[in-house]
């Protein structure tokens, strides 16, 4: 081939290349733009230029604060990227009880996305926290403004079920409950965290029974005013929920013993 040809060839690749971008990214505008706004777009193209996305997928789950979408890493690898909506004051000031007081981030914004930025950046810490310390929670990627990249809990862009999605005996929702409740342990004698929305809808469960805890965003500190309360509250929503599926004898006194480290299970 001599230079004239491989100087078409390579012209020919790049062009090739950038329509392939262009239509990546036009499929991309259709399916974001009618919630996120342009900014949050960027971030997600700026992102998908340096490889940190290679493609986008579909939604994973919605909801009135995020969207979750599944996408592939410029590595291959499966992610699943969480996009925080660039909500109102009122996001604001439902979360403020989560962030006042965290040492990490001393100076709290009164402007709604930069408290956006803030929480998806909270979440991202708390992941890069509890994963520290081995607890089984999603691999943190990336976190640039409200867009969070996580590792995919699933298989070939199916996601495993959440517990509330399982459909098990009651000896294996003993097993599993037992399970649950030892990460919970290890996650605040550990960690030294507390979940701050533990229910049936923030674990995943993987296959051979094996439990994930997502949505670290309202985690807190033991320290914290309102860990020990919101530890309260999410035992009592497992147990209830265990205890509808079978599982007899778990007492929330006892369980919350067990956790603290007071007592064995």
């Amino acid at each position: 081939m001599d230079y004239w040809d491989e100087k078409l060839r390579r012209r020919e690749f790049k062009r090739e290349k950038e329509q392939r971008y262009l239509r990546k990214r036009s499929e991309l505008d259709e399916a974001l733009e009618e919630v996120f706004d342009r900014r949050t777009l960027l971030t997600v193209y700026e992102l998908m230029n340096n490889h940190q996305i290679e493609d986008f997928g579909g939604v994973l789950s919605s909801g009135k604060e995020s969207r979750i979408y599944y996408a592939r890493a410029g590595d291959g690898s499966e992610l699943a990227v969480k996009i925080y909506l660039i909500t109102s004051a009122e996001f604001r000031r439902n979360r403020l009880q989560y962030v006042v007081g965290d040492p990490r981030f001393k100076k709290v914004p009164s402007d709604f996305r930069k408290f956006t930025y803030l929480w998806a950046k909270r979440e991202y810490s708390n992941l890069e926290e509890a994963y520290k310390h081995g607890i089984p929670v999603p691999k943190p990627r990336f976190c640039r403004e409200n867009v969070l990249g996580m590792s995919f809990l699933g298989e070939n862009g199916l996601r495993y079920p959440l517990l509330e999605e399982t459909e098990l005996d009651a000896n294996d929702y003993r097993d599993l409950a037992l399970e649950i409740f030892d990460i919970v342990g290890r996650l605040y004698q550990e960690a030294a965290m507390v979940h701050g929305d533990l229910s049936q809808f923030n674990i995943i469960v993987a296959r051979g029974l094996k439990p994930y805890l997502i949505d670290l965003a309202q985690a807190v500190s033991r320290m914290h005013p309102l860990a020990g309360r919101l530890l309260e509250h999410g035992v009592a929503v497992l147990v209830d929920f265990f205890s509808k599926r079978g599982v007899n004898g778990l007492e929330e006194a006892k369980v919350l013993k067990a956790i603290v480290g007071e007592k064995r299970l």
